[in-house]
């Protein structure tokens, strides 16, 4: 008699299936990629959007939708890994774009916008006193670890497994930096999240050399898990009393509210990084930003000080798109309505997961989440790493086949764009998975 077919054999049986399904739906995309892997690693410039057996490739977006190559339209559900949080060809943003290129660009000095910019952000959020602009999230964080270092006069920085701070700065869910890491040459010490008595050794064994302690308010791509707020004041305490900086990398997270996640949580961090959404999503953007005292360290003809430049720092669209945003779109009741949308979804999904029994769990903060399938509560980097990430690919493939477009890793990061009836859709093919695939998430 032939021997019984495992579970997980027939997940794998399954997602193979789901892989052959989408390859005969996307012809175009497959010939795209396969000229594109003879000039590009991998066939892209980005190892994030990457999947097998070949990433979709994307025509057009308009509004809160996608279209790709092959004609398929789909509900944008990744929002450009949060960068996109006001949806396509926003009509205010692409205004403000227009007229600044119209205008001339690439101009070579100072423009009328950045000092505009800079005060918007200085009066939304409470930890920034001074800020400079620069071209991502990665690059704000590296810059600013630089800059914090050359304040304090001390090496380490304290960051925590599971953390990411862009491609250089990106740490696994275990203590090491791994051989093949690309991460910038600082001396990184890798402490466990969300463990205060961890926390407390590890500052005292360092105190004497701690230049920073460098956290998410929530690791965003391990898996959308929030910091607990113990933790977060516990850190607060600690950096004050060893002399170190606090510094809070909110690239992902100052979508919680006009001010930031810290404004919610009501820590204030002595420096922050940001990145993302603010130049309206068509527009590379980073931050960094907090008290004067630190960032005067950067100030043209500060004595002994640091010098800080960059060609496309005060890029004109950039700077034009971003007080346009911050102006006329990113108003308190928009950031409130994104973050109350994103706290009913994750309860709608929660609802649905429960009702059917499944191993269907969701963590995040607000508009920014992540599912998982797994028999235990998610917590950790570690956790998310030990759950059951083929069934998720299943799900990714069988959510892109209803017409729903969501990062492959399970993450949701919503635009203000999307109303609650399109997300309602949503949440019935998610009800429907757990149905069809019942014997995989029970």
């Amino acid at each position: 008699m032939p021997s019984a077919v495992s579970r997980s054999e027939k997940i794998d049986e399954a997602l193979a299936a789901a892989r052959a399904s989408y390859g005969k739906a996307n012809p175009e995309s497959q010939k795209i990629h396969t000229e594109s892997l003879l000039t590009l690693p991998g066939g892209t410039t980005r190892n994030v959007v990457h999947f097998k057996p070949f990433p979709v490739i994307l025509e057009s977006g308009r509004g809160s939708y996608l279209t790709d190559v092959d004609d398929h339209t789909y509900l944008d559900l990744c929002g450009e890994y949060s960068a996109g949080m006001f949806g396509h060809s926003h009509p205010v943003i692409t205004k403000a774009m227009h007229s600044a290129i119209d205008s001339g660009f690439a101009l070579g000095g100072v423009n009328r916008f950045e000092g505009r910019l800079a005060k918007l952000f200085c009066d939304r959020f409470a930890s920034i006193e001074k800020i400079r602009f620069s071209n991502s999230g990665t690059e704000a964080n590296l810059t600013a670890i630089a800059l914090v270092k050359a304040y304090t006069k001390r090496n380490t920085i304290l960051v925590f497994k599971g953390g990411y701070h862009g491609g250089l700065a990106t740490f696994s869910k275990d203590d090491k930096v791994t051989a093949n890491s690309m991460n910038a040459p600082h001396n990184f010490i890798v402490a466990p999240y969300n463990d205060i008595q961890a926390l407390e050794e590890i500052v005292a064994q360092h105190k004497d050399d701690l230049a920073c302690i460098f956290l998410e308010l929530m690791q965003g791509s391990s898996g959308c898990l929030p910091a607990d707020i113990d933790f977060i004041k516990a850190l607060r305490a600690k950096a004050t009393e060893v002399g170190a900086v606090l510094m809070f990398d909110e690239v992902m997270t100052s979508r919680m509210s006009t001010g930031g996640l810290q404004k919610l949580i009501g820590v204030t961090p002595d420096m922050t990084t940001l990145g993302k959404y603010f130049a309206g999503g068509g527009q590379n953007f980073g931050a960094f930003g907090g008290k004067t005292e630190i960032m005067s360290i950067i100030e043209p003809g500060h004595p002994g000080g640091a010098y800080h430049s960059g060609t496309y720092n005060n890029n004109v669209t950039t700077m034009a798109a971003g007080v346009a945003v911050l102006e006329q779109v990113w108003t308190e009741q928009a950031a409130s309505d994104l973050y109350n949308m994103g706290e009913w979804l994750q309860h709608e999904l929660q609802r649905v997961s429960k009702e059917a029994g499944s191993t269907l769990k969701v963590t995040g903060v607000g508009s920014l989440m992540t599912l998982h399938f797994s028999s235990k509560e998610v917590r950790s980097a570690a956790d998310v790493q030990a759950s059951e990430t083929t069934v998720r690919e299943l799900f990714f493939f069988d959510m892109l086949k209803k017409g729903f477009y969501l990062a492959q890793r399970g993450m949701v990061s919503l635009m203000t764009v999307t109303t609650k009836e399109e997300l309602e859709t949503f949440v019935e093919a998610v009800r429907l998975f757990l149905v069809e695939r019942k014997e995989f998430v029970s």
